[in-house]
């Protein structure tokens, strides 16, 4: 006679398989059938309990009694000694069912077997015991649309190591990518909504301009589309509705560059140069440069706002009171060394930037103190993989089972002239795995590149077969980029 005990545990292997049942019939249902199962069990001399299945021919009918043979799952034994309070499950069982369809005529030709049902799978990690259904596949199909809309322009060497890397990611995951960048708020929210148009099934989009994408996201909330969100505008995520928000750290930028500015000994007043008018991770790079700077006050100077060109505007903000200026992206660094090094040349220069490698050339030639490196590879990688991550995460934000985005923050590197001096080392390893880029840069301090109208003019040719020569189509040189 079988004890409480193992009454107990029969009862929990029994109900272990009927799950896998449950979800065979309901798959056979779905297809306009039905399908009766049966659970055997027995106990053996030795005290354990062996576990089948039995499934009802004539298409899954059992009224007549007839059942096929009894089907053994490879791990079918339930030890008499089992550890009891916890549930332990047979091996997975594949049932095939004959499709059905009443309105097809009769054959004599054997059906059409279905695909077998997805099995379940039980896994240890150390205590604990993990059981689900995988599906075997990924989530999406080679037709599957994901799109990333960013702001910028195409002449910006930043959103060239950007979208060198978006190139990267989709060939490594296989997915049907598709990116686009837009000069203005007003244009980035429309491609937004052409890819909810087409079917996308997420997007992820940077948040420079929130408010001019704020209606579109919200569409696309509506539509079932997943978000992501990258670069400008952390603060902003949540409530568009992202799942997730890759960003360089602004508040990280902004306290580097104070302690930095601090090092190299800067008292006085600083200038923060903004080149985009709406911009808010720009913002948040001079709120957090004010908030960490106690030896003067930030001054922020607005391009948008200045009359002439960005190299006269810099100049005429200069005042004998400025001890340090930061400028937010590469391009406005270019300006503001032509601009200010030679009537000013004890003024610490610092800029926010990813180029290659004209701002470390001018660290070489000591017309830069520092700069904060942007990561723009890294910035353009992640966003994918939290795209896809949006995309089959089971939690959307409408759910409201978390209040807040996901936040993956990137921390600038601090890049110095000793920096550029330990990479041009006759022994750094740097200089034998890529041998383009070192002559590049020693190009670049030797004069050589410095007349290049755009930053990625300096960039080897073959190096720069790695990306895409324009994103979008014809450039334009209004609008600035965040880095």
């Amino acid at each position: 006679m079988t004890s409480p005990n193992h009454r107990q545990r029969l009862v929990y292997i029994l109900v272990g398989l009927i799950v896998g049942a449950i979800a065979s019939s309901m798959a056979w249902a779905a297809n306009g059938g039905s399908a009766d199962v049966r659970l055997a069990a027995r106990v053996l001399e030795d005290g354990r309990v062996e576990v089948a299945l039995q499934q009802a021919d004539d298409r899954g009918d059992s009224t007549d009694g007839s059942w096929s043979e009894l089907q053994r799952p490879e791990a079918r034994f339930l030890a008499a000694d089992a550890e009891r309070g916890r549930w332990h499950y047979s091996t997975p069982l594949s049932l095939a069912f004959a499709h059905s369809d009443a309105d097809e005529p009769e054959t004599t030709e054997q059906a059409e077997l279905e695909e077998p049902a997805a099995a379940s799978i039980t896994t240890e990690i150390g205590p604990f015991e993990i059981v689900g259904t995988p599906t075997g596949n990924r989530p999406f199909t080679d037709e599957t649309l994901f799109c990333v809309v960013t702001h910028g322009v195409p002449a910006d060497f930043f959103w060239f190591q950007v979208y060198s890397a978006f190139a990267d990611a989709q060939a490594w995951n296989d997915i049907n990518l598709r990116t686009e960048m837009r000069e203005t708020g007003a244009e980035q929210a429309m491609a937004i909504d052409e890819c909810v148009a087409d079917g996308a099934a997420a997007i992820a989009t940077t948040l420079a301009d929130v408010d001019a994408l704020a209606g579109s996201l919200q569409r696309a909330t509506e539509a079932g589309v997943r978000l992501a969100t990258f670069n400008s505008g952390s603060d902003r995520a949540t409530g568009v509705g992202s799942s997730v928000h890759v960003a360089l750290d602004e508040i990280a930028v902004g306290r580097a560059a104070a302690a930095e500015f601090e090092r190299h000994g800067v008292s006085g007043d600083l200038l923060c140069i903004l080149h985009e008018p709406t911009n808010r991770g720009l913002e948040q790079r001079c709120d957090s440069l004010e908030a960490n700077y106690d030896d003067g006050a930030v001054v922020r100077l607005r391009m948008s706002e200045s009359p002439g060109t960005a190299q006269e505007a810099i100049a005429a903000a200069m005042t004998e009171d400025v001890g340090g200026v930061l400028a937010l992206n590469a391009n406005t660094a270019y300006d503001l060394v032509a601009a200010v090094s030679v009537d000013y040349p004890d003024v610490a220069l610092a800029a926010v930037s990813a180029d290659f490698p004209q701002p470390l050339a001018l660290l070489h030639q000591e017309q830069l103190s520092f700069v904060l490196w942007s990561r723009a590879l890294e910035q353009g990688y992640h966003i994918i993989t939290a795209l896809l991550f949006a995309h089959g995460s089971p939690f959307p934000p409408a759910i409201g089972l978390f209040d807040e985005a996901a936040q993956i923050t990137i921390q600038p590197s601090v890049i110095t002239a000793e920096s550029v001096r330990r990479l041009l080392a006759e022994d750094n390893m740097f200089r034998s795995n890529l041998p383009a880029w070192i002559d590049a840069l020693e190009r670049a301090i030797d004069g050589g590149a410095a007349e290049a109208e755009e930053p990625g003019d300096s960039l080897p040719a073959d190096e720069a077969e790695s990306g895409p020569e324009d994103p979008t189509g014809p450039e334009s040189d209004d609008v600035g980029d965040e880095e």
